[in-house]
């Protein structure tokens, strides 16, 4: 005789199935309506089973500043950019603690741009971040820390703000796009800028701010973790107050004896006039590659990092450096600017024949020829001379080849008149 389940249980084990399903069903509906920016930026990050030796913490300013399929290529360096737009330090401390739930690294890396101010946390951009960290206990801590009580819910179950994006749903939504940098930002965008005049290092602003406070956070839970900490400040057109705020890094990192790199002093061959994306902050990526291999210099040197190129458990990580190759080959073949289009050449992937006559007119433009000469720090060129009918003095054109494999990826004419309307930002449009 088979014992029937008494009617209460049967009724608790549906109402348990459903709530079940209804959180299911919510949980996906909520990630189908989620914009896809966070996901994508930490994709690789949260998939990644294996440790990351070294993490980059910061604002745009690193963003767009640190490359880690580069450091990668160059170093065998395993690491993650987790820098957002406008971060504040306090935010880089809880973004430390989550990642910490799911790595171990050996180095953090901290940029001080965001040190002079007292707001925990701009809400503009925390989704950028908080929306594709896993619910967790961290998570809850976070928001309780950085947010007021009315704002909590939003970022802990994100469905209440998304849930009217029904009618901007697209294919990018049924299939999400997974970023190939690491967590990086490229940018081929060029604004002619001029070095900052700089003051003494010893002349610093002292004020105690929230985001000071923060910052001896995170450098104590690396110690507590036996985690190394290395203060940077990546390079800009900073004004005397900006270098003040910059300077006293000095101070916190004599005092807690860890390296400060102060890019605005360091031998770095920074190019005002080639390496800034936009007047006064951000670098292209010519300026990010420099600031790039000046770190994996430094770190190698300085720290027990492995190069892991050979190391079969990450060996998935050169297919993915040959994506993030093929991504850049294709991006430059879309690229109409010729200004834009040397700054992307600039790199250690590829070898740049240039096509033109003794008189030809890039070299009137002083602009121009100061980007040429920028693509040999790190890439390869070749002038050849020659008049035809495809190369005037008023046309030339430019062959750029792959270095590990030989093959072309792109081939382009740029014109007289086509550069002349190319607007350029310049420094002296702000005066």
């Amino acid at each position: 005789m088979v014992k029937k389940i008494p009617l209460t249980i049967r009724r608790v084990t549906a109402v348990v199935c459903f709530m079940a399903l209804l959180t299911a069903v919510l949980v996906k509906t909520s990630d189908l309506f989620e914009r896809k920016y966070s996901d994508s930026k930490y994709y690789d990050f949260y998939k990644q089973e294996q440790d990351f030796d070294v993490l980059f913490l910061g604002t745009s300013h690193v963003l767009n500043a640190v490359y880690p399929m580069e450091l990668w290529r160059d170093y065998g360096i395993v690491s993650y950019n987790m820098a957002n737009h406008s971060e504040n330090i306090c935010t880089n401390y809880w973004q430390l603690r989550n990642a910490l739930d799911h790595t171990s690294p050996k180095v953090v890396v901290v940029d001080l741009y965001a040190i002079d101010g007292d707001s925990k946390v701009n809400e503009q951009y925390l989704h950028n971040f908080a929306d594709a960290m896993p619910f967790s206990l961290t998570k809850i801590e976070m928001v309780n820390d950085l947010l007021e009580p009315s704002k909590r819910m939003e970022y802990l179950f994100n469905f209440s703000l998304y849930h009217s994006r029904w009618e901007e749903l697209g294919a990018e939504d049924l299939r999400p796009s997974t970023g190939l940098e690491k967590g990086a930002e490229l940018r081929e965008e060029i604004a002619v800028n001029e070095p900052p005049v700089l003051i003494p290092k010893d002349e610093y602003d002292a004020t105690d701010r929230l985001n000071k406070q923060y910052l001896q956070k995170i450098i104590d839970l690396c110690n507590e973790k036996g985690i190394e900490v290395v203060l940077m400040y990546v390079p800009y057109t900073m004004p005397e107050s900006h270098q003040k705020v910059a300077n006293w890094g000095y101070v916190c990192a004599q005092e807690n004896q860890i390296p400060y790199l102060n890019f605005v002093y360091e031998e770095l061959a920074i190019n005002y006039a080639t390496d800034c994306a936009d007047i006064a902050h951000h670098l292209n990526s010519s300026g990010a590659r420099k600031v790039t291999d000046y770190l994996g210099g430094f770190l190698t040197e300085n720290y027990e990092l492995s190069d892991r190129r050979n190391d079969d458990a990450y060996s998935f990580w050169n297919q993915d450096y040959e994506e993030y190759r093929n991504m850049k080959s294709e991006w430059i073949d879309t690229i109409d600017s010729l200004y834009s289009y040397l700054v992307l050449l600039n790199d250690k992937d590829y070898r740049t024949t240039v096509y033109l006559t003794n008189d030809s007119y890039i070299y009137e433009n002083p602009e121009l020829m100061a980007l040429f000469e920028n693509v040999s720090v790190f890439g390869s060129l070749e002038y050849v001379t020659e008049h035809s009918e495809e190369i005037t003095d008023d046309v030339i054109k430019l062959e750029v080849t792959d270095t590990a494999t030989g093959s072309i990826v792109s081939t382009r004419f740029f014109d007289q008149g086509s550069v002349e309307q190319t607007e350029l930002i310049t420094y002296k449009d702000n005066q």
